[in-house]
């Protein structure tokens, strides 16, 4: 009877001892978001896992005890009561080896592996089963797990480590990530949603000049401008909100919106409206204004349109809501949009591109990587190539293509022609080894 009580006990123990370390990776792994979706959905028991994991060292430590007294629990009785066991049949040596195989074979599948598979396989699911048991477990181990925590902490002190804390299991922008690239690869999220979430996290890393339009693409109005000349200039254009400057863009006074035109026009009529009656404050941002830092201003202040200028207070373009929109969602095009002619096919290898294409899209468009530090448009970087005032037929290479100027005003580059000629000498490379394969299996066939 004692033997049968004691391989029992060995038994429950073993049980005991899975689930300690069945909880602890439960609800280390469990997701949190999920835990608290299911909390707002009146689930009483992720309520006691988000009261558990808000203490991470505490619920570990209480963990670790259980782990610890099975385990000490097992070796005590087991070894004793399976050597018995064996007594009868063989030399107690012998016996007593034999227990410690069975009884480590035991601990590790059954008391480790088993509810360590389980927990990993279902984190969010043995998380919740082991709730309620576990609270209770705090319940009565509570001055213990108290005092193994502070002994913790004061030896990590001595090791000069600081003892971790609730928020310790934040994670990084890297690991966030690892995160989205595993869950799309795991078919959890679809792959124009990881683009948008990895817009999402370059999006604060920008700056107003990496996504303006440049001050020689802006459309502007003279303060001075006619109200029949302003209305044309208005019809023309695809846009709603326009600069309005004295002089020169470097004197921009306001923003004018076409529907504070066309209300004034209608009300008063042609003769009678002045353009700087219309005119709204702008706002006024430096290029290095991040972009997280520019939405939350356009929110708060209902703005949709700002005026970037440089340390000097010149003038370096505009940037809209939209184009902040752009750089999480991609291109937004209505139906007023111009066609984009920014890029023209010439053949396989070549292509026409405007001087103001920005570098950032030219190397997402072309899988190329040039420097985007120094140089926000591709006339500026090959302006920098040249060294030089650019002048039509320059042309000059680098990274394996070469760069054609092919229209200038003034010190401004235009027009483009990128070459990509390492791509090129690839493709006939790979076609002169693809005649020799098929000449050689011509030749053995024959």
């Amino acid at each position: 009877m004692t033997l049968l009580f004691e391989l029992v006990a060995v038994g429950v123990l073993i049980v005991l001892n899975a689930f300690f370390v069945a909880a602890e990776y439960g609800l280390v792994t469990a997701r949190r978001t999920r835990i608290v979706e299911l909390h707002h959905q009146g689930n009483r028991r992720a309520r006691d896992v988000l009261r558990i994991t808000s203490d991470p060292p505490r619920f570990i430590a209480a963990m670790q005890l259980g782990v610890t007294l099975t385990s000490l629990g097992i070796g005590a009785l087991g070894e004793q009561a399976l050597a018995h066991a064996f007594d009868n049949v063989m030399a107690t040596l012998l016996a007593v080896l034999l227990a410690y195989l069975i009884l480590t074979f035991l601990h590790v599948v059954i008391g480790e592996l088993v509810p360590k598979g389980i927990a990993l396989g279902h984190s969010e699911g043995t998380a919740l089963f082991v709730s309620a048991p576990v609270r209770l477990f705090f319940t009565i181990t509570g001055p213990l797990v108290w005092f193994l925590e502070r002994s913790t902490e004061i030896v990590l002190r001595w090791l000069g480590l600081q003892p971790p804390g609730a928020d310790d299991n934040v994670l990084s922008e890297a690991e966030l990530r690892m995160l989205v690239s595993q869950s799309t690869e795991g078919g959890e999220i679809e792959q124009q949603e990881q683009e948008m979430l990895y817009k999402v996290f370059d999006f604060a890393d920008k700056e107003a000049s990496d996504v303006m339009v440049p001050r020689p693409e802006v459309v502007a109005l003279s303060i001075d401008l006619p109200p029949e000349q302003c209305l044309e200039a208005v019809m023309d254009s695809p846009y709603t909100r326009y600069p309005v400057y004295r002089e020169s863009l470097d004197n921009v006074v306001g923003i004018l919106h076409v529907r504070d035109l066309f209300r004034a026009l209608r009300d008063r009529g042609m003769h009678e409206v002045k353009v700087e009656d219309l005119v709204r404050p702008a706002h006024i941002v430096p290029e290095t204004k991040d972009l997280a830092a520019l939405l939350a201003e356009f929110r708060r202040a209902n703005q949709h349109m700002a005026i970037v200028v440089d340390e000097y207070g010149d003038m370096e373009g505009i940037v809209t809501l939209e184009d902040l929109l752009e750089e999480i969602v991609g291109d937004i095009e209505d139906e007023f949009d111009l066609p984009d002619e920014s890029v023209e096919q010439v053949d396989e290898d070549t292509v026409i591109i405007d001087g103001t294409f920005p570098i950032d899209d030219f190397n997402e468009r072309f899988h190329t990587e040039l420097p985007a530090e120094d140089y926000h448009t591709m006339a500026g970087f090959v302006f920098g190539l040249l060294g030089r005032q650019p002048e039509p037929g320059d042309d000059i290479s680098h990274d394996g293509m070469r760069f054609d100027v092919m229209g200038v005003e003034g010190s401004r580059i235009l027009k483009l022609a990128v070459t990509f000629e390492q791509r090129r000498e690839q493709r006939d490379r790979d076609g002169v080894e693809r005649d020799e394969l098929e000449a050689e299996l011509f030749d053995s066939d024959n």
